[in-house]
């Protein structure tokens, strides 16, 4: 009989991270257990953050960072509004759409054209679409329509079809790391963008890409935050791009490139989710609540270390026995 050995994995280590802090908010407040909470509360409020988590996860494989993504959601979503007001739905959408790909290929132009640095580039246009945002509406907030209404709250059998478009984009995005030849160069890059571009590999399409995808969903999420939330200002969203790349690392992507994993933001997704609503279940001050994220982080963070050691020791010992 075979005995059953558990492989302690940085990812398993998240779970169990997870399950920890569900069952001690639980635990004081039962709330938590109810699923109509869980689904519409605690899972609805970090579907946008969680959509743009999936292509961050791709930038940071690559050794990139996009630091413009709350300001383009932001400036999609009250450009879309306004359209939308003169010209009707569709055209809302698709020009929220339109912005949105307009801001990835500009980013895209300045780190593979331009050659800088992704960090300085996409703060510079993060204060641009930041700028654009606020003076189209002149500090004014703007009102979602009918579309981006139904994005932002329409719910099939009681369930949110946001949670659902997050799903689909996760299990997506999970198949075109781990299964297709995008992946694979992401990879590449990460680790050494020049011997990736002498194996043929044509690193400035692949990160202008990235940086095009996470514009174009950077454009869905907002319509998603505008119809949920009614209305938006256009510096509603000014945290958004360091949450974000905190649960990217939470999850196990290296800020140097080179290593990540879908699932692994995917769970840490999920605990951002659980904090977030569990401290506001519990009314814990903003100030305490930083407290509390910073140092699950940390935990994270050092658990990634000395777990992705031992494996390395192993492996090491292994090579060496053969």
């Amino acid at each position: 009989m075979k005995k059953f050995h558990l492989k302690l994995t940085f990812n398993i280590t998240l779970i169990i991270i997870l399950a920890v802090l569900f069952i001690l908010i639980s635990a004081i407040s039962p709330v938590f257990l109810y699923p109509d909470y869980l689904i519409g509360v605690v899972l609805r409020n970090v579907v946008e953050i969680g959509i743009l988590a999936l292509p961050m996860t791709f930038i940071i494989i690559t050794g990139g960072i996009d630091f413009s993504i709350g300001s383009t959601m932001i400036l999609c979503a009250m450009m879309s509004s306004i359209i939308a007001a003169n010209y009707g739905n569709l055209i809302g959408i698709i020009a929220a759409f339109a912005i949105g790909t307009a801001c990835g290929l500009f980013n895209g132009l300045l780190i593979t054209r331009l050659k800088l640095a992704p960090m300085v580039a996409t703060l510079a246009t993060n204060y641009l679409y930041l700028g654009i945002a606020h003076a189209i509406s002149e500090g004014e907030s703007v009102y979602s329509f009918p579309a981006s209404a139904w994005l932002g709250t329409k719910e099939i059998f009681r369930f949110p079809l946001q949670i659902l478009f997050f799903a689909v984009l996760a299990v997506i995005f999970r198949f075109l790391l781990d299964r297709t030849v995008l992946g694979r160069r992401l990879f590449a890059i990460g680790l050494n963008e020049n011997s990736a571009k002498y194996s043929g590999i044509n690193t400035e399409s692949v990160k202008a890409t990235i940086y095009l995808i996470s514009s174009v969903l950077c454009a869905f999420a907002g319509l998603i935050w505008l119809g949920r939330f009614t209305s938006v200002r256009y510096d509603a969203a000014t945290t958004i791009p360091l949450k974000v790349v905190t649960i990217v690392v939470l999850g196990g992507t290296s800020i140097l490139g080179g290593i990540g994993d879908i699932k692994g933001t995917i769970i840490s997704v999920l605990i951002v989710a659980v904090l977030n609503s569990g401290l506001t279940v519990l009314r814990i001050p903003i100030a305490v609540q930083n407290i509390v994220h910073g140092f699950v982080l940390i935990v994270s963070l050092i658990c990634y270390f000395y777990i992705n050691r031992n494996i390395a020791r192993k492996q090491l010992a292994l090579k060496s026995q053969t």
